[in-house]
C-alpha cells in the first residue's frame, strides 16, 4: 500500500512521471486508486464487474434505482464517445462540448449501442447502464486522464466525499487507516491538493430527440450547461464596412432560416483598422437588401480583445486577416480563421456593385459551409 505523501505537483518531473505510471499498473492490475479530478478527489478501479464490486465495498455507497449504479470514466473521447447515437444536434453539441468537463452525463441510447459499450469494455449490463441509459464521464484534470489513458482500459470511480473519508475536495486530510470500512486499502493515493471545483460532477441527462435536464447541486449550473447550445461567431476584414458586415448579414439570414431547434448562432463582425460608427458602403447595403437582409442600420467597429474573448470562432476575409487577430491576441490562435484559406475574399470598396454581388455569392457559399461545419461538429 502506498500511503500519502507529498504533494504530486512538489514532485519533480521523472518522480511525476514515476508515480502516475505506477498508478496505472495498479488500476490495470484491478487495484485502487485515489486521486484528484477537477470536482472531487474520486477511488478508481478497472471498469470491470470485478472492480464494480470491488469499488461498491469500498465505498459501501448503496445502488440507486433511478440512474446506472456506477459511471464509466475515460481517458480520451475515443472510441467510446464516437459509439453514441447522436442523431440530435442538440445531444452531440451536449456531448461534443462537455466533454472533458465536470460532467456526468447520462444518455439514452439504443439497446445495440448500450450492448456495444458495454462489450468493449468486458462489463456485464446492468453496471454502466441501467434501462435505455448508459453514465459517461472524461474528467477535465491532466492527472485522472494521465492514469485513465496510461492503464489502457476505461475506470469506474465513486467520489471521496460520498464514503465518510473527509472533505470532497482534498485528499491530504484522509486518514488511511480508516478510509474504507472494508481491510482492503487502496493501491495508491495522488494527492494534488485542493480540486478546481471542490464539489462534485453535474448530471445531464440527455435523450435522443435533444430534450436534456440538467439536476442541480453538481459543480456545473444549467446556465453554463445552456451556453455551450449558443455559439458567437465573429467576422473580420478590414475597415468592417464592406465584406465582414455582409458576411454578418449572411450568417445571421442563414442561421434563422437553417439552424437547428435548441441550436444558436449568434453573429457579429469587426476590422482590424476600422472607425467606430461608420455606416456599411451603400453598395454592400444594397447588394444585402437583393438578398432579404437589412444592413442599414449597420456601423463599424474596431476590433477589441474583449470581441475576440467573446467569440466562439473568427473567421477573417483574408490569411494577413487572421494574422493581425492572433497579434492582438495570441492565445485565440485556435478559433481563428480564414473564410477560405486557399482564396482570399478581395476588398470591393470603391468598386462597382456588381463586385459586391460578386463578393456576396462568395460569402453565400463560404458562410453556410462554415456554419454547417458548426452545427455538425
Amino acid at each position: 500500500m502506498h500511503g500519502l505523501s507529498q504533494p504530486f505537483m512538489s514532485l519533480d518531473p521523472d518522480e511525476r512521471a514515476r508515480r502516475l505510471a505506477e498508478a496505472s499498473r495498479v488500476l490495470r492490475d484491478g487495484g485502487c486508486v485515489v486521486m484528484p479530478t477537477e470536482t472531487v478527489y474520486g477511488v478508481f478501479t478497472r471498469a470491470s464487474d470485478e472492480g464494480a464490486e470491488y469499488l461498491e465495498q469500498l465505498t459501501g455507497k448503496p445502488r440507486v434505482i433511478n440512474t446506472p449504479p456506477f459511471t464509466l470514466h475515460l481517458g480520451d473521447a475515443e472510441p467510446t464517445l464516437s459509439m453514441l447515437s447522436l442523431e440530435s444536434p442538440v445531444a452531440r453539441r451536449l456531448v461534443n462540448r462537455l466533454t472533458p468537463g465536470p460532467v456526468r452525463l447520462v444518455v439514452r441510447q439504443p439497446e445495440s449501442v448500450l450492448e456495444a459499450i458495454c462489450e468493449s469494455v468486458g462489463m456485464s449490463r446492468g453496471f454502466i447502464d441501467r434501462d435505455d441509459m448508459i453514465a459517461l464521464r472524461l474528467p477535465d484534470h491532466p492527472i485522472a486522464r494521465a492514469v485513465i489513458r496510461g492503464s489502457g482500459h476505461p475506470a469506474l470511480a465513486r467520489g471521496v466525499g460520498a464514503s465518510r473519508w473527509g472533505e470532497p475536495g482534498k485528499a491530504q486530510d484522509l486518514e488511511m487507516t480508516t478510509v474504507y470500512d472494508s481491510e482492503d486499502p487502496p493501491g495508491m493515493v495522488i494527492d494534488d491538493g485542493a480540486t478546481l471545483h471542490g464539489k462534485g460532477s453535474t448530471t445531464i441527462n440527455i435523450w435522443p430527440d435533444g430534450r436534456f435536464e440538467v439536476l442541480k447541486g453538481g459543480s456545473m449550473d444549467e446556465s453554463e450547461a445552456m451556453r455551450v447550445l449558443t455559439t458567437r461567431v465573429l467576422f473580420v476584414c478590414t475597415g468592417n464596412t464592406c465584406r465582414s458586415p455582409m458576411a454578418e448579414g449572411i450568417a445571421r439570414a442563414w442561421a434563422k432560416n437553417r439552424a437547428p431547434d435548441g441550436l444558436t448562432i449568434e453573429v457579429g463582425s469587426a476590422g482590424i483598422a476600422a472607425g467606430d460608427g461608420y455606416p456599411a458602403a451603400e453598395q454592400a447595403i444594397e447588394t444585402l437588401h437583393e438578398r432579404g437582409s437589412d444592413l442599414s442600420t449597420h456601423q463599424s467597429r474596431m476590433l477589441t480583445l474583449e470581441m475576440i474573448d467573446q467569440a466562439d470562432v473568427i473567421f477573417t476575409m483574408t490569411p494577413s486577416h487572421a494574422q493581425a487577430v492572433m497579434q492582438i491576441a495570441p492565445g485565440a490562435v485556435h478559433k481563428v480563421f480564414p473564410i477560405d484559406p486557399l482564396h482570399p475574399i478581395g476588398d470591393p470598396i470603391g468598386q462597382p456593385i456588381g463586385v459586391y454581388r460578386e463578393v456576396a455569392d462568395q460569402l453565400e457559399s463560404l458562410v453556410a459551409k462554415r456554419l454547417q461545419e458548426i452545427i455538425d461538429e
